[in-house]
């Protein structure tokens, strides 16, 4: 990995996705297939203020990628730092997403898949990392072996409530995208999360996802 400050020269080639910060793109990078990411310029904001944090949330975004990696989850691998156009340049990773993969698993494969899934969550929050995405679009297979993508909201938390936030949202993720799967899907989950943090830190964070869950409810029905 290299950090620059200077333009990112890049080979513009298919958007695969654009976000409300970011564009997406599947280009080349020095003979390599790459994903650039780019945070564009935000006209609503200050300009000033724009790009220090655009520039703030792409080196905040390397970070995570790379402590990811330190607490035993799999993520891209990053080519290139570009701090002044908001760019990052990493690997992109050729494999399933898990949210594709979900309809075409048996009953076996789906615990596989999500005690696996649950315990590299665990690896993420037990090194202090919040995935702050956390969906089944968000997490590919390749050979085998999952790895996590888009860091893009990711933050260092050790707090029962940021940890909570990130079940909740693949729990949604589940209950809303794969609703034939997610018993089986979360119960697997769990084991291999509480397989990683322990089933005392487990229980705490599953009480505190009841929690969020409740006053969600009373925001809704009030």
């Amino acid at each position: 990995m290299s950090t620059s400050f200077g333009v990112t020269e890049r080979n513009r080639g298919r958007l695969l996705y654009k976000g409300a910060e970011a564009d997406v793109i599947l280009g080349d990078w020095q003979g390599l297939e790459a994903v650039f990411k780019v945070r564009k310029p935000l006209t609503y904001r200050l300009k000033v203020l724009d790009e220090a944090i655009r520039r703030q949330r792409t080196v905040r975004e390397a970070e995570m990628i790379h402590l990811a990696k330190k607490a035993g989850v799999s993520s891209p691998f990053l080519y290139k730092v570009d701090v002044p156009s908001s760019t990052l340049v990493m690997e992109f990773v050729r494999g399933d997403r898990v949210k594709d993969l979900v309809p075409s698993l048996s009953e076996s494969q789906l615990g596989r898949v999500f005690f696996d899934f649950g315990q590299d969550v665990g690896r993420l929050h037990s090194y202090g990392i919040m995935h702050g995405d956390l969906t089944t679009a968000n997490v590919v297979r390749r050979n085998g072996r999952l790895v996590f993508i888009d860091f893009g909201l990711s933050v260092r938390a050790t707090r029962l409530e940021d940890h909570a936030v990130d079940l909740r949202l693949i729990k949604e993720t589940l209950v809303g995208a794969h609703p034939e799967a997610s018993a089986r899907a979360l119960e697997a989950l769990n084991r291999g999360y509480a397989s990683v943090v322990g089933p005392v830190r487990t229980r705490a964070v599953l009480k505190q996802l009841q929690n969020i869950e409740r006053r969600g409810r009373y925001a809704r029905v009030t």
